[in-house]
């Protein structure tokens, strides 16, 4: 009885979910772009999961810009170490943006991708994310790339 508890306690207290700030660069039109953006992301290897990102674009806003990226994708963790889990992933994806004189808009498409996760504690890491995206939209379809370095914690 005294062993159940305790496994009880020490699966309570495994982080589930790994929360990070990420920046990065993506490409398109053959121009690349800084990418500031918040992940929640799962941090268990052997189990799926949502990998949900919000993302902008800083340099947009020189022009009088507000563009966002939501990538909602299912994520699957396979450990490679004990600190290293690898998470690829696919799922859908939205950008959408306005202002200045260009007026708003937005188009859907799709992603996949994969991160790897580094763990340097139990609740705190870092990890490195590819996404390939392709929008659809005016008739046509716009592929882009990213890469992408968070600080990860985990809860």
């Amino acid at each position: 009885m005294c062993l159940a508890v305790m496994l009880l306690l020490v699966a309570a207290q495994t982080p589930q979910t790994a929360y990070s700030i990420d920046v990065g660069a993506i490409t398109a039109f053959d121009d690349a772009s800084l990418q500031i953006g918040f992940r929640a992301a799962p941090s268990v290897a052997n189990k799926a999961g949502a990998d949900i990102v919000l993302a902008t674009f800083p340099d947009a806003l020189v022009h009088s810009l507000l563009l966002f990226i939501l990538d909602a994708d299912v994520a699957y963790g396979a450990r490679l170490t004990d600190q290293l889990t690898l998470f690829p992933r696919f799922g859908g994806s939205i950008i959408a943006g306005g202002g200045g004189d260009a007026g708003a808009g937005a188009a859907w498409g799709y992603n996949f991708g994969a991160g790897v996760l580094m763990r340097a504690s139990p609740t705190l890491g870092a990890r490195i994310d590819y996404t390939h995206h392709v929008f659809v939209g005016g008739g046509g379809t716009l592929p882009a790339s990213s890469i992408s370095i968070g600080f990860v914690w985990m809860r």
